[in-house]
């Protein structure tokens, strides 16, 4: 098994850009989250479906413009993946009130027990992730990129 300097250190000796640390993190994370969901019973959902329904709260249904917003996506990334969703049954799309192009996005039942089921299992890997590195590690992580990248550490 490889020793901590060997997972952070490129050959050579030298650091490993933050870049390539945060991609093998974010691999080792959704292959995790993948695999929890698929154990769960759910049919496969893929990270960028997931951060669709994080985003859908207890609130009124919300545009895709809305929903590209507080996900920081183009509309056309959201949209194609709220299109997904709605075939697959977890989302709704109705004709919204004035703009023709407001159409509103909401939960059905399934895509509910899908967001929370979601949220669950990601809520477990941030405390796996925590018992790993310190919970206080942890929160300056998520303060330090919500800084750096303009969103509160909360996700909104």
């Amino acid at each position: 098994m490889p020793d901590e300097t060997q997972k952070t250190s490129a050959p050579g000796g030298d650091a490993l850009p933050l870049l390539a640390l945060l991609q093998r993190g974010l691999r080792v994370l959704t292959d995790e989250f993948v695999q929890r969901m698929g154990v769960a019973g759910v049919d496969p959902i893929t990270p960028a479906h997931a951060i669709v329904l994080m985003h859908l709260g207890q609130e009124s249904p919300l545009t895709v413009a809305e929903l590209a917003r507080r996900a920081d996506v183009t509309r056309q990334t959201m949209h194609r993946a709220v299109m997904q969703l709605v075939d697959e049954g977890i989302l709704t799309s109705a004709p919204g009130t004035g703009f023709p192009r407001s159409t509103r996005i909401g939960l059905t039942e399934a895509g509910e027990r899908r967001r929370d089921l979601a949220r669950g299992i990601l809520d477990e890997l941030d405390r796996e992730l925590a018992e790993e590195v310190g919970q206080g590690v942890v929160e300056e992580l998520r303060g330090a990129l919500g800084r750096v990248w303009g969103r509160a550490a909360s996700g909104g």
